[in-house]
């Protein structure tokens, strides 16, 4: 544990998600790959679409509806109609489909293997503090060991921008009635979750044990962690 600002005790801690509670690297790579197999299977006659030539057709739905662009299963549904559309399948058909296929990325996306050093804090931290998910990703927790360990989960959708947008922090700060400083986030990523909890007046947690500490920090954290237990000793 390394301290780079002072630190006080919170009284709300707020978590990311994906690579902050677990490793996130193989779930989204296999579901990923996972759902451009299907949709070619089942829909394109086996074609198969490339990573590169699906994240194209992502960057053409956030070029075309950016306000959008911070909903990831939003932009997924478009995507996918899209390339369904391209297809020559019908809109109303594409449509269906659509909505099938996004629900079916979130259930596989969502087989996260959660350690249970993370099970462990939690639950011990539960005890003594209000403990909130603010996660950019749409896993859904309700699928995984994770389902009963928060007070609230939050994620961005329409009209709500992701990290390091403050519109997250403030729907937590707001719900629980205290101030910036009084919040404590625990976050991997050095622009959405160090910056963005930072620049709103949090306190901020860097917890690297599934991302290496980069140069790629914008400001410094409150304090940095390389293990998800250390949250025990410098909470309690």
């Amino acid at each position: 544990m390394i301290f780079f600002k002072s630190f006080k005790k919170p009284r709300i801690v707020c978590f990311d998600l994906d690579d902050t509670l677990y490793d996130n690297t193989f779930p989204i790579s296999y579901a990923e790959q996972y759902m451009l197999e299907a949709i070619g299977e089942r829909y394109l006659g086996g074609d198969v679409l490339s990573p590169n030539s699906y994240t194209e057709i992502k960057n053409i739905i956030i070029d075309r509806c950016p306000e959008i662009k911070d909903d990831v299963s939003m932009v997924r549904y478009f995507a996918y109609r899209h390339i369904l559309d391209n297809y020559g399948y019908e809109r109303k058909q594409s449509a269906s489909i659509a909505g099938s296929l996004v629900d079916e990325f979130i259930k596989v996306r969502s087989r996260i293997n959660v350690p249970e050093t993370s099970l462990e804090t939690l639950r011990i931290l539960g005890r003594y503090y209000h403990l909130v998910a603010l996660s950019n990703g749409n896993a859904d927790m309700n699928c995984t060991s994770l389902r009963n360990c928060f007070e609230n989960i939050w994620m961005p959708i329409s009209g709500i921008s992701a990290k390091p947008a403050p519109d997250l922090f403030i729907i937590a700060s707001s719900y629980y009635r205290v101030a910036p400083n009084e919040m404590l986030f625990v976050g991997d990523d050095p622009q959405n979750d160090v910056y963005g909890a930072v620049r709103f007046g949090c306190q901020m947690c860097w917890q690297t044990q599934y991302r290496k500490p980069a140069n790629e920090l914008i400001v410094l954290p409150h304090v940095m962690i390389s293990n998800i237990r250390e949250l025990i000793d410098l909470l309690l």
